[in-house]
Protein backbone atom coordinates (compact mmCIF):
# COMPACT_ATOMS: atom_id res chain seq x y z
CA UNK A 1 0.00 0.00 0.00
CA UNK A 2 1.03 3.68 -0.68
CA UNK A 3 0.91 6.55 1.93
CA UNK A 4 -1.92 8.94 1.30
CA UNK A 5 0.78 11.35 -0.48
CA UNK A 6 1.47 9.40 -2.94
CA UNK A 7 -0.10 10.11 -6.70
CA UNK A 8 -0.26 8.50 -10.50
CA UNK A 9 -0.46 10.76 -13.01
CA UNK A 10 -0.16 8.50 -16.14
CA UNK A 11 -3.17 6.07 -16.29
CA UNK A 12 -4.47 5.09 -20.08
CA UNK A 13 -8.18 4.09 -19.72
CA UNK A 14 -10.48 2.16 -21.94
CA UNK A 15 -11.04 5.32 -24.19
CA UNK A 16 -8.09 4.99 -25.63
CA UNK A 17 -5.73 2.06 -25.78
CA UNK A 18 -6.62 0.90 -21.76
CA UNK A 19 -8.78 -1.76 -20.57
CA UNK A 20 -10.34 -0.23 -17.76
CA UNK A 21 -12.99 2.18 -17.43
CA UNK A 22 -11.89 5.74 -15.73
CA UNK A 23 -13.80 4.47 -12.37
CA UNK A 24 -12.02 1.29 -12.05
CA UNK A 25 -8.89 3.21 -12.57
CA UNK A 26 -10.14 5.57 -9.90
CA UNK A 27 -10.92 2.70 -7.62
CA UNK A 28 -8.16 1.06 -8.09
CA UNK A 29 -6.09 4.21 -7.17
CA UNK A 30 -7.49 4.23 -3.69
CA UNK A 31 -7.57 0.65 -3.44
CA UNK A 32 -3.67 1.54 -3.86
CA UNK A 33 -3.56 4.32 -1.08
CA UNK A 34 -3.10 6.81 -3.39
CA UNK A 35 -4.22 10.76 -2.84
CA UNK A 36 -4.27 11.61 -6.30
CA UNK A 37 -4.99 10.43 -10.00
CA UNK A 38 -5.00 11.52 -13.74
CA UNK A 39 -6.49 9.82 -16.56
CA UNK A 40 -4.23 10.54 -19.60
CA UNK A 41 -5.84 9.26 -22.23
CA UNK A 42 -4.28 9.86 -26.06
CA UNK A 43 -6.17 12.01 -27.91
CA UNK A 44 -9.60 12.21 -26.00
CA UNK A 45 -10.92 13.76 -23.27
CA UNK A 46 -13.96 11.84 -23.65
CA UNK A 47 -13.14 9.41 -20.23
CA UNK A 48 -13.02 12.78 -18.00
CA UNK A 49 -16.34 13.19 -16.57
CA UNK A 50 -16.64 9.39 -15.51
CA UNK A 51 -13.32 9.95 -13.35
CA UNK A 52 -14.34 13.01 -11.92
CA UNK A 53 -17.53 11.72 -10.90
CA UNK A 54 -16.02 8.40 -9.54
CA UNK A 55 -13.66 10.83 -7.10
CA UNK A 56 -16.85 11.57 -5.61
CA UNK A 57 -17.34 7.96 -3.95
CA UNK A 58 -13.78 7.47 -2.95
CA UNK A 59 -10.95 9.69 -1.11
CA UNK A 60 -9.12 9.99 -4.40
CA UNK A 61 -8.65 13.45 -5.56
CA UNK A 62 -8.57 13.50 -9.67
CA UNK A 63 -7.44 15.97 -12.34
CA UNK A 64 -8.04 16.00 -15.93
CA UNK A 65 -5.64 14.38 -18.09
CA UNK A 66 -4.37 14.02 -21.70
CA UNK A 67 -1.23 12.72 -23.49
CA UNK A 68 -0.97 14.07 -27.07
CA UNK A 69 1.63 13.52 -29.81
CA UNK A 70 4.14 15.77 -31.30
CA UNK A 71 7.01 15.31 -33.19
CA UNK A 72 10.39 17.38 -33.08
CA UNK A 73 13.83 16.15 -34.84
CA UNK A 74 12.19 13.58 -36.08
CA UNK A 75 11.21 12.45 -32.63
CA UNK A 76 7.99 11.23 -31.65
CA UNK A 77 7.33 12.67 -28.20
CA UNK A 78 4.32 12.96 -26.34
CA UNK A 79 2.65 16.03 -24.12
CA UNK A 80 0.90 15.41 -20.98
CA UNK A 81 -1.64 17.85 -20.11
CA UNK A 82 -2.83 18.24 -16.82
CA UNK A 83 -6.13 20.36 -15.41
CA UNK A 84 -7.41 21.65 -18.17
CA UNK A 85 -11.29 22.22 -19.05
CA UNK A 86 -12.04 18.99 -20.51
CA UNK A 87 -15.07 20.81 -21.86
CA UNK A 88 -13.01 23.32 -23.87
CA UNK A 89 -14.90 23.62 -27.04
CA UNK A 90 -11.40 24.37 -29.58
CA UNK A 91 -9.64 21.35 -27.61
CA UNK A 92 -12.36 19.26 -28.42
CA UNK A 93 -12.81 20.00 -31.84
CA UNK A 94 -9.01 19.26 -32.48
CA UNK A 95 -9.23 15.87 -30.72
CA UNK A 96 -12.15 15.10 -33.22
CA UNK A 97 -9.71 15.92 -36.02
CA UNK A 98 -7.27 13.66 -34.83
CA UNK A 99 -9.31 10.69 -33.83
CA UNK A 100 -10.38 10.38 -37.52
CA UNK A 101 -6.78 10.28 -38.62
CA UNK A 102 -6.22 7.73 -36.16
CA UNK A 103 -8.92 6.05 -37.73
CA UNK A 104 -7.55 6.26 -41.28
CA UNK A 105 -4.09 5.63 -39.69
CA UNK A 106 -5.32 1.92 -38.79
CA UNK A 107 -7.04 1.18 -41.59
CA UNK A 108 -3.82 1.96 -43.49
CA UNK A 109 -1.66 -0.23 -41.13
CA UNK A 110 -4.57 -3.05 -41.64
CA UNK A 111 -4.23 -3.01 -45.61
CA UNK A 112 -0.57 -3.02 -44.97
CA UNK A 113 -1.01 -6.32 -43.15
CA UNK A 114 -3.20 -8.13 -45.41
CA UNK A 115 -0.84 -7.34 -48.16
CA UNK A 116 2.00 -9.19 -45.99
CA UNK A 117 -0.08 -11.92 -45.59
CA UNK A 118 -1.59 -11.15 -42.13
CA UNK A 119 -5.53 -11.12 -42.63
CA UNK A 120 -7.48 -9.52 -40.33
CA UNK A 121 -10.52 -6.67 -40.50
CA UNK A 122 -10.66 -3.02 -39.43
CA UNK A 123 -14.03 -4.22 -38.03
CA UNK A 124 -12.08 -6.69 -35.43
CA UNK A 125 -9.90 -3.83 -34.64
CA UNK A 126 -12.11 -1.16 -33.71
CA UNK A 127 -14.34 -3.96 -32.09
CA UNK A 128 -11.45 -3.93 -30.19
CA UNK A 129 -11.22 -0.47 -29.59
CA UNK A 130 -15.05 0.05 -28.29
CA UNK A 131 -15.65 3.79 -27.85
CA UNK A 132 -12.00 4.00 -27.52
CA UNK A 133 -9.92 5.91 -29.33
CA UNK A 134 -8.43 3.20 -31.96
CA UNK A 135 -4.33 2.74 -31.72
CA UNK A 136 -2.00 0.15 -32.33
CA UNK A 137 -2.11 -1.26 -29.28
CA UNK A 138 -5.77 -2.48 -30.73
CA UNK A 139 -4.04 -4.18 -33.74
CA UNK A 140 -1.78 -5.86 -31.63
CA UNK A 141 -4.61 -7.05 -28.97
CA UNK A 142 -6.13 -8.96 -32.56
CA UNK A 143 -3.43 -10.32 -33.69
CA UNK A 144 -2.33 -11.56 -30.55
CA UNK A 145 -5.59 -13.03 -30.32
CA UNK A 146 -5.73 -15.09 -34.04
CA UNK A 147 -2.54 -16.60 -32.81
CA UNK A 148 -0.67 -14.24 -35.53
CA UNK A 149 2.07 -13.25 -32.63
CA UNK A 150 3.43 -15.17 -29.20
CA UNK A 151 3.54 -12.17 -27.07
CA UNK A 152 2.11 -8.39 -27.29
CA UNK A 153 5.06 -6.56 -27.55
CA UNK A 154 5.61 -8.95 -30.85
CA UNK A 155 3.38 -7.08 -32.74
CA UNK A 156 5.64 -3.88 -32.72
CA UNK A 157 8.96 -5.29 -32.81
CA UNK A 158 7.67 -7.97 -35.79
CA UNK A 159 4.79 -5.83 -37.71
CA UNK A 160 3.80 -2.14 -36.75
CA UNK A 161 6.98 -0.32 -34.52
CA UNK A 162 8.27 2.44 -36.04
CA UNK A 163 10.39 1.18 -39.21
CA UNK A 164 7.91 -1.77 -39.06
CA UNK A 165 7.14 -3.43 -42.53
CA UNK A 166 3.66 -2.19 -41.89
CA UNK A 167 3.68 0.88 -39.71
CA UNK A 168 2.07 3.93 -40.86
CA UNK A 169 3.17 7.67 -39.06
CA UNK A 170 0.45 9.40 -37.30
CA UNK A 171 -0.88 13.01 -38.12
CA UNK A 172 0.97 15.18 -35.10
CA UNK A 173 -0.18 18.49 -33.89
CA UNK A 174 2.76 20.79 -33.53
CA UNK A 175 4.49 21.48 -29.80
CA UNK A 176 3.24 25.33 -30.37
CA UNK A 177 -0.39 24.31 -30.96
CA UNK A 178 -0.50 21.71 -28.73
CA UNK A 179 0.93 23.73 -25.45
CA UNK A 180 -1.88 27.04 -27.22
CA UNK A 181 -4.55 24.77 -27.09
CA UNK A 182 -3.80 22.75 -23.52
CA UNK A 183 -3.24 26.60 -22.04
CA UNK A 184 -6.26 28.22 -23.37
CA UNK A 185 -8.23 25.63 -21.84
CA UNK A 186 -6.59 26.20 -18.58
CA UNK A 187 -4.08 23.43 -18.50
CA UNK A 188 -0.45 22.32 -17.54
CA UNK A 189 1.74 20.86 -20.58
CA UNK A 190 4.31 18.30 -19.24
CA UNK A 191 6.77 16.54 -21.17
CA UNK A 192 6.08 12.94 -21.00
CA UNK A 193 8.90 10.75 -20.37
CA UNK A 194 11.14 11.98 -21.90
CA UNK A 195 13.96 9.36 -21.57
CA UNK A 196 17.59 9.86 -22.58
CA UNK A 197 16.32 12.49 -25.21
CA UNK A 198 16.30 14.96 -21.56
CA UNK A 199 19.89 14.85 -22.48
CA UNK A 200 19.42 17.08 -25.59
CA UNK A 201 19.63 20.62 -24.19
CA UNK A 202 18.56 22.32 -27.41
CA UNK A 203 15.62 19.94 -27.47
CA UNK A 204 14.68 20.95 -23.93
CA UNK A 205 15.11 24.69 -24.50
CA UNK A 206 13.12 24.55 -27.34
CA UNK A 207 10.07 22.79 -25.53
CA UNK A 208 10.42 24.92 -22.58
CA UNK A 209 10.18 27.96 -24.44
CA UNK A 210 7.30 26.72 -26.04
CA UNK A 211 5.41 27.22 -22.75
CA UNK A 212 5.83 23.41 -21.52
CA UNK A 213 5.16 23.57 -17.65
CA UNK A 214 6.59 20.55 -16.35
CA UNK A 215 8.84 17.21 -16.61
CA UNK A 216 7.55 13.33 -16.21
CA UNK A 217 10.86 12.24 -13.97
CA UNK A 218 9.28 8.99 -12.99
CA UNK A 219 8.28 6.36 -15.12
CA UNK A 220 8.52 2.80 -15.57
CA UNK A 221 11.11 3.50 -19.14
CA UNK A 222 13.48 5.52 -16.83
CA UNK A 223 16.21 4.79 -15.44
CA UNK A 224 17.70 5.91 -12.32
CA UNK A 225 20.05 8.26 -14.11
CA UNK A 226 17.06 9.73 -16.52
CA UNK A 227 14.89 10.19 -13.67
CA UNK A 228 17.40 12.05 -11.44
CA UNK A 229 18.83 14.45 -14.47
CA UNK A 230 15.35 15.05 -14.94
CA UNK A 231 14.58 16.31 -11.76
CA UNK A 232 17.71 17.86 -11.75
CA UNK A 233 16.53 19.95 -15.27
CA UNK A 234 13.20 20.15 -13.70
CA UNK A 235 14.70 22.28 -11.17
CA UNK A 236 17.01 24.06 -12.95
CA UNK A 237 14.11 25.73 -15.40
CA UNK A 238 11.63 25.94 -12.84
CA UNK A 239 9.10 23.15 -13.49
CA UNK A 240 7.04 20.70 -12.24
CA UNK A 241 8.52 17.25 -11.90
CA UNK A 242 5.66 14.69 -12.32
CA UNK A 243 4.97 10.85 -13.05
CA UNK A 244 3.28 7.82 -12.67
CA UNK A 245 2.76 4.33 -13.85
CA UNK A 246 1.71 4.49 -17.53
CA UNK A 247 -0.52 1.88 -17.38
CA UNK A 248 -2.26 0.39 -20.06
CA UNK A 249 -3.49 -3.15 -19.42
CA UNK A 250 -1.83 -6.22 -17.76
CA UNK A 251 -0.65 -7.68 -21.10
CA UNK A 252 1.41 -4.89 -21.45
CA UNK A 253 2.14 -3.54 -17.80
CA UNK A 254 5.48 -2.28 -17.04
CA UNK A 255 3.88 -0.95 -13.70
CA UNK A 256 0.58 -1.58 -11.89
CA UNK A 257 -1.71 1.26 -10.98
CA UNK A 258 0.35 3.13 -8.30
CA UNK A 259 3.60 1.05 -8.97
CA UNK A 260 5.18 4.39 -9.81
CA UNK A 261 3.72 7.19 -7.94
CA UNK A 262 4.97 10.72 -7.24
CA UNK A 263 4.56 12.83 -4.05
CA UNK A 264 1.93 15.06 -3.77
CA UNK A 265 4.00 18.33 -3.98
CA UNK A 266 3.53 17.47 -7.74
CA UNK A 267 -0.38 17.61 -8.10
CA UNK A 268 0.03 21.31 -6.29
CA UNK A 269 2.14 22.68 -7.95
CA UNK A 270 0.04 21.33 -11.11
CA UNK A 271 -3.04 23.13 -9.89
CA UNK A 272 -0.42 26.25 -8.64
CA UNK A 273 0.35 26.35 -12.40
CA UNK A 274 -2.80 25.83 -13.69
CA UNK A 275 -4.62 28.75 -11.30
CA UNK A 276 -1.69 30.99 -12.48
CA UNK A 277 -2.18 30.47 -16.37
CA UNK A 278 -5.87 30.30 -16.43
CA UNK A 279 -7.24 32.28 -19.65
Amino acid sequence: MKTRQTCDLHIHSRYSDGTLDPSRIVHAAAEAGLSAVSVTDHDTAAGQEEALAASRSVPVEVLTGIELSIEEDGLDLHILGYCFDHRDEDLLRRLALLERKRSERIAEMVDLLGKAGVELTLGEVLAEAGEGTVGRPHVAKVLLRRGVIRHFQEAFERWIGNGGPCYVPKVVLDLEEVVALLRRAGGVPVWAHPGTAIRDGALLGRIVSAGVRGLEAWHPNHSESVTALAIEEARRHGLVVTGGSDYHFDEAMKSPIGGVAVPYESVARIRAEAWGHLP
